[in-house]
């Protein structure tokens, strides 16, 4: 499968699915949502994947949200839409029945710190950093 903000790889019976916006540090989209949750299906559909890997391209996991997208004329329906892709993955996530490791390569706030968490295990790179900064938009 194509996708255009994730990378999706299965190599020795791991299924890699790598945030792809090193551009706005992973952040978090509709539309990543949506392609996340896609590809953990075809990892959990995938009898020779063992493992499923998640983590980030370049110098972020995932900095939550992109604000950008939540400032551009959203409807409250949207706004909740956006939520409830969320917890979706999350609950995908935390329900798998494979392990998944989250290797967090970088900052992983927000939604990204939520994404870890759901996960079975959290792998950090020394100079990862890991937060819930939602408290201080209000």
């Amino acid at each position: 499968m194509s996708y255009e903000n994730i990378l999706y790889s299965m190599t020795d019976g791991i299924a890699e699915i790598r945030f792809n916006r090193p551009h706005r540090l992973n952040a978090v989209t509709a539309k990543l949502y949506e392609e996340f949750n896609e590809a953990l299906g075809l990892a959990e559909a995938d009898k020779d994947a063992r493992v499923v890997l998640i983590t980030g391209e370049g110098r972020a996991f995932c900095v939550g949200a992109d604000l950008k997208e939540h400032k551009v004329g959203r409807t409250a329906f949207d706004r909740r839409q956006y939520l409830q892709g969320e917890q979706i993955v999350c609950k995908r996530l935390i329900q798998l029945r494979k392990p998944v490791v989250a290797a967090v390569n970088g900052y992983a706030l927000g939604a990204g710190a939520e994404l870890a968490m759901a996960s079975d295990f959290i792998v950090m790179a020394e100079s990862a950093q890991i937060g819930l900064p939602e408290i201080s938009i209000g």
